[in-house]
């Protein structure tokens, strides 16, 4: 069960965004406050923050200005503030969308629901491809393929995982590259071959007819491997 985070010192409209998010099957954690939705994360596993921005006490943007430091959780901006510029403002110091006041219930329950399925996968503590035939931890860099234990390198358990988490998406060398490496060092591009080389051996991935990742040519590569319910 998703756990979404209210903060909004109305009460009324506290009350009915809860009501809405609860009869959709999520489980609510309500904060009239900043500094009380900010304890509530410290103490809770939350998915999702829809928040106000005029706020007693702390404001909302401060808030999530301290969220952002160490959190990449997904923020929604729900508030009375119309201008273009408190928009371009809290997006720019982190917020991932912008709900201007009054709002449709309606589109605030898409907007989550359609996080939530973009990302259930990343919620899971592992991914498993074919019935069990590739099995990824998201947290432990050895695999199983055929529950039979396989170690991958730190890059290639940290490529491998990106491109399942993502799949069907093509993704060229250079980004993978930016990826794994940041600006950290310089490589070039071709090491990503190398690593989708060794990645393919180690999960029996058959270039030729591959099940897992594909080379999309002159483009990149992308994962298509069938994902367990």
């Amino acid at each position: 069960m998703s756990n979404i985070l209210i903060v909004e010192d109305n009460m009324k409209i506290n009350n009915l965004i809860s009501l809405h998010c609860t009869q959709e099957g999520y489980n609510v954690f309500s904060a009239f406050s900043a500094e009380q939705g900010l304890a509530l994360m410290l103490e809770n596993r939350i998915d999702i923050i829809v928040t106000d921005l005029m706020l007693p006490g702390i404001s909302g943007e401060e808030m999530i200005k301290q969220i952002r430091e160490t959190s990449d959780i997904f923020i929604i901006i729900l508030t009375a503030k119309t201008d273009i510029d408190d928009k371009l403002y809290g997006l720019t110091i982190g917020a991932d969308d912008y709900i201007v006041k009054p709002f449709s219930s309606e589109e605030l329950l898409l907007k989550i629901k359609n996080f939530l399925k973009r990302n259930t996968k990343t919620y899971r503590k592992t991914l498993s491809f074919y019935e069990g035939l590739l099995v990824i931890p998201i947290d432990n860099n050895v695999i199983k393929v055929n529950d039979v234990d396989v170690e991958l390198t730190a890059n290639e358990f940290k490529l491998l995982l990106y491109l399942a988490t993502n799949p069907s998406q093509i993704y060229t060398r250079e980004q993978l590259l930016e990826y794994c490496f940041g600006n950290s060092v310089e490589v070039f591009d071709r090491v990503i071959d190398v690593y989708i080389k060794n990645i393919r051996r180690k999960i029996n991935d058959n270039i030729k007819n591959p099940v897992f990742i594909k080379t999309v040519y002159g483009l990149g590569y992308k994962f298509v491997g069938e994902l367990d319910e």
